[in-house]
């Protein structure tokens, strides 16, 4: 399983697009210290959201882009049937897989992270002044809750390739999990203030009120909004999403597996 993961890590690495991310990201970071000077007052928070936007959008494009091929890549080449014939089984091959993505998005996290960390020195230093509520813990929280969501994301898409043998489609789904996951709280909350005035039918309720259990809330995770604002969220909100996102990559990784073991390769 540790050769397969380390297989898959240095597949990603050698993704020519994975590069292309870091470049894009790295101006959207360099763009966001040009304009600061634009908005006065609030230079703190823009950096702050300037600095972990790209680097959430640079995640999100490895998680959607380059993690499905990873899977894919073995189906397309044949290889799968080299790796199967080994002694390794399928649920090692999941696992094997998903650590070696999960590896490729943690070290690209860390290298996001780290150049966000300069940008937001680099702004501090030019405008100190006006960066008086900005503090580190904060913003490396906020990092947290965005590797975590990769990590998450990450294992829906290897869940949708255990069945799906077509890597546009494991995006379609993947993709679309998580824009639910990104405003089903929302748009519970909208339903709870909006069924005062025009009352749901129970179906609907049912199905809405199943519906945040099923998909994962993604919006527990974003911690930008604190960050900017220089608000360190407590330790014990941490681990409770930490604990969340770790129980639904295993129930995803156990069906991955389990559809996997069935799936005919042939």
């Amino acid at each position: 399983m540790k050769a397969l993961a380390g297989i898959t890590f240095k597949e990603g690495v050698r993704d020519r697009a994975l590069y292309g991310i870091f470049i894009f990201s790295f101006s959207v970071m360099i763009l966001g210290l040009a304009v600061l000077s634009f908005f006065g007052q609030n230079m703190d928070k823009v950096a702050s959201d300037f600095m972990l936007s790209a680097l959430t959008f640079a995640g999100l494009l490895i998680s959607f882009f380059i993690s499905p091929q990873l899977v894919a890549k073995d189906l397309e080449r044949k290889t799968i049937y080299v790796l199967l014939a080994k002694p390794i089984s399928r649920f090692d091959y999941i696992l094997g897989k998903y650590a070696g993505i999960l590896l490729l998005i943690t070290v690209a996290t860390v290298i996001l992270a780290f150049f966000a960390m300069v940008g937001m020195f680099l702004a501090n230093f030019f405008y100190s002044s006006f960066f008086q509520n900005f503090r580190v813990d904060a913003f490396l929280l906020a990092i947290l809750g965005e590797w975590l969501v990769f990590a998450l994301i990450n294992a829906i898409v290897i869940f949708f390739a255990s069945f799906s043998s077509s890597g546009f489609l494991t995006l379609l789904f993947s993709v679309s999990i998580y824009i639910v996951g990104e405003n089903i709280e929302t748009v519970y909350r909208y339903l709870q203030t909006a069924t005062e005035a025009v009352p749901l039918s129970s179906p609907v309720l049912l199905i809405i009120e199943i519906s945040r259990y099923v998909f994962p809330n993604m919006a527990l995770f974003d911690l930008k909004a604190q960050a900017a604002h220089g608000i360190l969220v407590p330790f014990s909100y941490v681990v409770s999403i930490s604990a969340y996102a770790a129980s639904y990559i295993a129930i995803l990784l156990f069906m991955a597996s389990f559809f996997f073991k069935r799936r005919e390769l042939a």
